[in-house]
């Protein structure tokens, strides 16, 4: 996605028609009631010179709410009677403003007592590889040895000592369940999740991850970690670390044939308005710095 592309065409994706229709996007704004421009203040930095970097960051981020949105919501899909719902990322987003996240946390919440209505137990996580918490709590971390046991274990963050770890607003911390309502009846808020800090594996020196358990469902943070331990353990290549998440960036991410098949797109576009000794000279721009041999032989 070019760095110069206007909210406008973004806002195409929203839409029911067209190629350019995203369908978690559309079903995100339908369910919300709110167009691509009312969920963000930040993306409306796609037309504002200098910003464009940032508020494509702030797209990616609402898409992928999106997706989890409709895959905890949508009745059109049947989970097993034991399913986790695992966001790469916690549970929070400054991307939403204060008064749109909480319609998307009621929503979501709403689309899994539904699950459980079937009998069917629909848990929701969130997992990063750092924060500013465990950034902070580090030393004293490994001080007293909190996580150097032969098995894996978790320990809750209390909530002032995560306080004192950010610098900014508060609603990132502050949950539906933390908050209390204005003069008006609502609440505003950023985050659904109470963080907890989980070594996955079995031995002493594995690395600890922030995760994020839905604010609704503490009570099952012990059973819900649990099975995602046994995920994180078959981890590679980063060890202990969810898998399903590693296998999500193995979908995502283009490379090899993908990357070959999109160059050469790109390039035939180039040169379809060119002579001959302009495509040519083009063709020759392509190679020009790449090792050919590293390619032909796999090296380097």
């Amino acid at each position: 996605m070019p760095s110069t592309i206007k909210l406008a065409d973004l806002e195409k994706k929203t839409g029911k028609d067209g190629e350019e229709s995203l369908r978690p996007l559309r079903l995100l704004c339908e369910l919300l009631g709110k167009s691509l421009r009312q969920m963000s203040y930040l993306i409306r930095g796609l037309d504002e010179p200098g910003k464009s970097t940032g508020a494509l960051r702030c797209y990616r981020d609402i898409v992928e709410w999106a997706v989890l949105a409709e895959l905890a919501i949508s009745e059109r899909l049947q989970w097993g009677g034991d399913t986790i719902l695992v966001r790469d990322g916690l549970l929070r987003s400054k991307s939403f403003t204060t008064n749109v996240f909480p319609l998307l946390d009621q929503a979501i919440r709403t689309g899994i007592a539904r699950h459980a209505a079937r009998n069917v137990s629909v848990s929701l996580v969130g997992v990063a590889k750092q924060s500013a918490v465990l950034s902070r709590l580090a030393v004293s971390l490994e001080l007293e040895a909190t996580f150097h046991k032969p098995y894996p274990c978790y320990a809750r963050v209390p909530a002032d000592i995560e306080e004192e770890c950010y610098n900014f607003d508060r609603t990132w911390l502050s949950t539906y369940e933390t908050t209390d309502p204005d003069d008006v009846g609502k609440r505003l808020y950023q985050s659904m999740g109470a963080l907890f800090l989980v070594k996955f594996g079995d031995r002493p020196m594995d690395p600890v991850w922030p995760v994020d358990v839905a604010v609704w469902q503490i009570n099952q943070a012990e059973r819900t970690l649990g099975q995602l331990a046994l995920d994180a353990q078959q981890g590679f290549p980063i060890p202990d670390y969810p898998m399903c998440i590693q296998r999500a960036h193995e979908f995502a991410k283009l490379s090899g044939l993908e990357i070959t098949v999109l160059q050469d797109l790109l390039v035939s576009g180039m040169t379809s308005g060119l002579s001959d000794t302009e495509s040519e000279r083009l063709l020759r721009l392509k190679y020009l710095g790449q090792n050919l041999a590293a390619i032909r032989y796999k090296e380097g």
